[in-house]
């Protein structure tokens, strides 16, 4: 799964939030905030690029994206938008996951 929060920072540019005022601020917790960054880029290639370079430099250690719907739901009601209009979601669907090949009878 691949999740680019491009679009979020594109929504902080237009409301004139910067991440200095975001951390003045206290409106997203650090921790958040560098996933948020880790997590975004121009295309989900370049956010990959960036994650195996975590992994490569950190003892093949996994960058965890994943960022709790209650903080959306948080960011949202602060930029006063919905989900879609920061989050770019693209699954790699894998068909020995499906209920199909996992559950036929």
């Amino acid at each position: 799964m691949m999740v680019n929060y491009n679009k979020l920072w594109n929504k902080l540019k237009e409301k004139g939030i910067t991440t200095y005022t975001i951390r003045q601020k206290a409106l997203i917790p650090q921790s958040t905030l560098t996933k948020l960054k880790m997590c975004s880029g121009a295309t989900m290639e370049e956010i990959e690029q960036k994650l195996q370079e975590y992994k490569d430099t950190h003892n093949g250690k996994d960058f965890m994206c994943d960022v709790s719907t209650k903080t959306i739901e948080d960011i949202c009601q602060l930029l006063q938008c919905q989900p879609e209009d920061l989050i770019e979601w693209k699954v790699d669907l894998k068909p020995e996951l499906a209920y199909e090949t996992r559950f036929k009878e």
